[in-house]
């Protein structure tokens, strides 16, 4: 009976450390919608892509990639001297709870060098980098519409 308490008592601590654990290492939320990018010929180098974030608790978000596009850039649009430029930035802060937006007149990602055209009505996937409050990096992967 001792022995049986004592292994009980075991697996009960271990599945307690494991969800503790489980917990503790799961990713933050991180909702990613509207995503779409805008269309491109074959011959065309330059695409835009657009969507809203919302996030469960502060992140970075560091570099998007993605499968079919060799490089995007985030940039954001700011209002110098009466004209309005891009910068790209390196990192984006996603505030927790407050709606982070990629649209048209703000941030937005530059989609540059496709392997091919991007056609109306078809997906691309997207991968988003992130950093938490401890510094620790976690992916996330979306389909974006392509129109």
């Amino acid at each position: 009976m001792k022995t049986l308490s004592k292994k009980l008592l075991k697996l009960i601590l271990l599945v307690i450390t494991f969800l503790m654990s489980t917990e503790i290492l799961a990713a933050p939320d991180i909702k990613i919608e509207n995503a779409w990018v805008a269309s491109a010929e074959a011959n065309d180098d330059m695409s835009v892509a657009y969507m809203s974030l919302l996030s469960n608790e502060d992140l970075i978000l560091t570099l998007v990639t993605s499968p079919k596009i060799k490089t995007i850039e985030m940039h954001n649009t700011i209002q110098e001297k009466g004209i309005m430029k891009m910068r790209m930035a390196h990192e984006i802060k996603i505030y927790h709870n407050k709606l982070f937006e990629f649209k048209s007149g703000g941030s937005h990602l530059m989609l540059m060098d496709f392997k091919g055209p991007l056609k109306t009505g078809e997906k691309i996937k997207l991968t988003f980098h992130f950093k938490d409050k401890k510094n620790q990096s976690f992916d996330k992967s979306i389909d974006a519409a392509i129109k």
